[in-house]
């Protein structure tokens, strides 16, 4: 009796250890990249929830938003209000050519795999930003109206959010590709995240969001993009199963 107890104990650690062996394995769909995926997807959401128990709590962080959005409007220049105003186009409507573009690329190439995912990404982090925008109901900035078209709600920012999830993404499409140096992949991530920190603070510069809107905006951006990516890594799995059946 006791023997098949130990054994049945060994079994059992040899099960969990060769389970956390999987989760670790470089070249398994199911391995290190869904462990990073969902390992960041558990971060940015503790960051998302943080932030929105301070915007809505009006604790501390509202203070230096109010501190900091005001700290911009007195010191903007007309000459910097154009040029940031030029840079927030990045967060859209480039970002919406950019989503075109390489859908059509990427169904050119008849990768519909990453296709479904880049849709799905793009367009699902839209439709979750508007539902965060229209749970929260934070105002915007009050000298925000000379940059906004209409009316929309400043918690999480959208240009941000949008620039997060587009600009991350391509440059993981790119830097995934097999022939892909890792100089190329350096550049193309090092220039995602410039472009994200560059729409970012053009929407403080501009007075149309305040800081924790745009960190709002970077953590449910982050919190999308790596569940799709984990998504796009289950489904993977269950075509390579399929294909091997």
């Amino acid at each position: 009796m006791a023997n098949e107890l130990g054994s049945s104990e060994r079994s059992s650690v040899q099960r969990a250890r060769a389970f956390i062996a999987a989760r670790f394995d470089r070249k398994s769909q199911l391995g290190l990249g869904l462990t990073a995926s969902l390992v960041i997807f558990a971060l940015a959401v503790w960051a998302l929830s943080g932030l929105l128990d301070a915007v809505l709590d009006n604790e501390t962080l509202v203070r230096v938003d109010g501190i900091v959005e005001s700290w911009f409007h007195v010191h903007a220049t007309p000459t910097g209000l154009a040029i940031f105003n030029a840079i927030t186009q990045l967060g859209s409507p480039v970002v919406v050519v950019v989503v075109i573009a390489v859908a059509l690329y990427l169904w050119r190439k008849h990768e519909m795999l990453l296709l479904w995912n880049w849709i799905g990404a793009n367009l699902g982090g839209k439709a979750l930003e508007y539902v965060l925008k229209n749970t929260v109901h934070r105002s915007r900035p009050q000298y925000a109206a000379a940059f906004l078209n209409g009316h929309s709600y400043s918690f999480p920012s959208g240009h941000t959010m949008g620039s997060t999830v587009c600009y991350l993404l391509l440059a993981y499409l790119i830097a995934s590709r097999a022939d892909a140096s890792s100089r190329t992949s350096s550049i193309a991530i090092g220039t995602a995240v410039a472009i994200i920190v560059a729409v970012g603070f053009s929407r403080l510069y501009l007075g149309v969001h305040y800081p924790s809107d745009v960190l709002g905006g970077v953590a449910a951006g982050v919190a999308w993009l790596a569940m799709c990516g984990a998504t796009r890594r289950f489904v993977a799995a269950r075509q390579a199963l399929s294909r091997a059946a």
